[in-house]
């Protein structure tokens, strides 16, 4: 996704890259909210739920950086 924004020729394919990111992003931090809150809550008694958006924004971000570190 970054090679996206790194090999843009204008102005109109950086703004839709940048949309889709967000898109994206969006319906990660509903996914990882819902699996969070439904299923590791409920199954791993040391976890919380996530209340805010906020927080399962940082939630995605955490666990896509931990991914990324374990996929190389």
């Amino acid at each position: 996704m970054i090679q996206d924004f790194l090999n843009v020729k204008d102005t109109a394919s950086f703004l839709k890259a940048l949309v889709v990111f967000f898109i994206l992003i969006v319906i990660n931090m509903f996914v990882v909210r819902f699996l969070w809150n439904t299923s590791l809550v409920k199954y791993i008694t040391i976890l919380k739920p996530v209340d805010t958006l906020f927080d399962t924004f940082l939630l995605s971000i955490a666990l896509t950086i931990v991914q990324g570190r374990c996929m190389n």
